[in-house]
């Protein structure tokens, strides 16, 4: 599909702001209200279903080029992670105090760029060296394995995306793994992709523009009740807890579904579309605009009165997503035309027949 989803983009700048904002108030609030770490995890969900819709969206009905998918994921993703990382890894070995839970350690560093999972004795999780990249352990999964069905229909592609995802989350809950490979990708979270993935199968089939008003109605009405239960189930316990993931789950997929719906409807809008563009930067680059931002701020201000706290959040997302604005135009996007003229190949459509 050549069209662009403007909506879609809208939620990709939302998701990122979401992590952002996230962030931003566990840093000075995290003894008042730990539940604003559910607001970051409801974007990552976010994240997750926009890429398993997108991923339907761009390969179609017919089977499609497995090589030039993974390449083009490749050089879209890798570049700026590295970057991130990199830069993660020489500042905990040169200047270890910036950190709380980031320590040099060089077999931690190969297992990060190469996307493997681990057990982060630092962080307490199992999370690569600059600690957001678990997200990406994630789609660099998910682009895998959906390469792996390439050879398939698009409704086949999805059938067995799903079969194979339940399967290894129930192979979870029975098996209960603790070895970090095994733990990390027999978790829910690649549900998420599938729940994506469906609703990229009802676009390109027309279903989800058929669909009348009343029945939009209803599923607007259900996506605002699983919000409040994925926020309300077992609040100040676990906050990626997995009966509150279907919730938030569900509302991300709602999310989703009616931008989709609506997209053809509503004109689009500059500034959400060039937050959307720059949502990989916001992302990756936020938490060292967070952690210096709140550093400085605090040295004036009370880290204990609430106003102080709630203004430096704000300030703390403003800049963020300036910043993320200015990585997007200054780094990401030199730096993706630079290596997809070194390694992009000859560009050619992804599908190469239709699925009989």
């Amino acid at each position: 599909m050549r069209h662009k989803f403007h909506t879609i983009q809208y939620l990709r700048g939302f998701a990122a702001m979401l992590v952002l904002a996230s962030h931003a108030l566990l840093y000075p609030l995290i003894e008042h209200d730990r539940g604003f770490g559910r607001l970051g995890w409801l974007g990552v969900i976010l994240f997750f279903v926009i890429s398993g819709f997108i991923m339907v969206a761009v390969t179609g009905e017919g089977r499609f080029s497995a090589g030039d998918f993974l390449r083009r994921r490749v050089i879209r993703v890798v570049p700026l992670y590295w970057m991130a990382t990199l830069l993660a890894a020489a500042l905990a070995l040169l200047a270890p105090q910036l950190f709380k839970t980031t320590v040099y350690d060089g077999t931690q560093l190969v297992l990060s760029l190469l996307f493997i999972p681990f057990h982060n004795a630092a962080s307490g999780g199992i999370h690569p060296l600059y600690k957001l990249g678990w997200t990406l352990n994630y789609e660099m999964f998910f682009y895998v394995c959906f390469a792996l069905l390439a050879f398939l229909g698009m409704g086949a592609r999805v059938i067995w995306l799903t079969i194979a995802f339940a399967g290894l989350m129930v192979l979870g809950l029975l098996l209960q793994p603790q070895a970090a490979i095994p733990m990390f990708y027999t978790s829910f979270m690649p549900m998420a992709f599938c729940a994506g993935a469906w609703l990229g199968l009802a676009t390109v089939r027309g279903k989800l523009a058929a669909l009348p008003p009343y029945v939009l109605y209803g599923v607007a009405a259900i996506g605002l009740v699983a919000l409040v239960q994925g926020f309300a189930w077992g609040q100040g316990a676990l906050v990626e807890d997995g009966f509150a993931f279907i919730g938030l789950l569900v509302f991300a997929a709602t999310l989703v579904l009616l931008a989709e719906r609506f997209d053809p409807q509503l004109q689009p809008i500059a500034l959400l579309e060039r937050i959307g563009d720059a949502s990989y930067s916001i992302y990756l680059s936020h938490i060292y605009v967070v952690a210096i931002l709140c550093d400085l701020a605090f040295r004036f201000l009370d880290r204990g009165n609430m106003v102080a706290d709630y203004l430096v959040a704000i300030l703390a997302i403003v800049v963020g997503v300036a910043v993320g604005w200015g990585l997007y135009g200054w780094v990401e996007r030199p730096t993706l035309r630079l290596v997809t003229s070194l390694f992009g190949g000859k560009r050619k459509p992804l599908v190469t027949a239709p699925a009989q």
